[in-house]
């Protein structure tokens, strides 16, 4: 039974993107199979794995989402991203950025996505969801269809209150819908080298566990225009043992 794993926080630009690929990717290094999803409109975790969008509009999350009658098999909606097919995603696009008001009366429409990861729960070790940051009836799917999250966040004082507020809501959702999730920590990223960002991350361990710290590197920025984490292009950079930390820590609180 796969674990579903989920990256998110309130605010945007917190690298939520690039640590979903990068310790998706870092758990397919270490032998298991992995699905990710992108969750969020924007579509960025499909473009940085080097799909094109538009190219997938009637083979992706939000076609899943918008087939009422289960026309589409989820299996043709699932790219694969190496030979072997161990690291895999489900890629989105614009199209979903309606779902809010298109959902609304679904019956069940916090367990949409959940209900379409069930459908292919044993043919994966772990599902990574890139969600998209904001709080409506997707990031909700997100929450419900999750085992474990992660809160990702700079250094800085917006992504901090976000990351707050996020992690409140989580607790509300927990306990008023009895979700069975478990906020598993935060991922830092962007540490730049100035006393802003060094005491903001202090306060930030002392609130929160820290699975990772990720500094501030054109390496990591890298991945996202040529489509490699820098998880699979330099295994030996900073980032790369850090992401790689992130994936032990998973896969020890996950499966022992």
């Amino acid at each position: 039974m796969a674990k579903t794993i989920i990256f998110g926080n309130q605010k945007g630009g917190v690298a939520k993107t690039t640590s979903t690929y990068n310790v998706a990717t870092q758990l397919s290094m270490k032998g298991y199979r992995v699905l990710m999803i992108d969750s969020d409109p924007q579509a960025s975790l499909t473009i940085i794995t080097g799909l094109v969008p538009e190219d997938y509009e009637d083979k992706n999350l939000s076609a899943l989402l918008y087939d009422k009658d289960g026309e589409l098999d989820i299996h043709d909606c699932i790219i694969p991203l190496n030979e072997d097919g161990s690291l895999a995603i489900i890629p989105t696009d614009i199209s979903m950025a309606n779902g809010d008001l298109d959902f609304v009366s679904r019956p069940g429409n916090d367990k949409l996505i959940k209900n379409e990861i069930n459908k292919v729960d044993d043919e994966y070790d772990f599902v990574c969801i890139d969600c998209l940051p904001s709080l409506g009836i997707i990031s909700v799917n997100d929450i419900a269809a999750s085992d474990f999250i992660i809160g990702c966040v700079e250094p800085g004082y917006q992504a901090m209150r976000g990351i707050e507020y996020y992690a409140k809501v989580i607790n509300r959702y927990r306990n008023k819908y009895m979700y069975p999730t478990k906020f598993m920590g935060i991922i830092i990223s962007k540490i730049a080298r100035n006393n802003d960002c060094k005491d903001i991350t202090e306060v930030l361990k002392d609130e929160y566990d820290v699975l990772g710290e990720i500094p501030l590197s054109v390496e990591v920025s890298k991945g996202e225009i040529d489509g490699v984490p820098v998880s699979k292009r330099k295994p030996g950079h900073i980032s790369s043992l850090e992401y790689s930390k992130i994936a032990d820590i998973i896969i020890n609180e996950t499966i022992g």
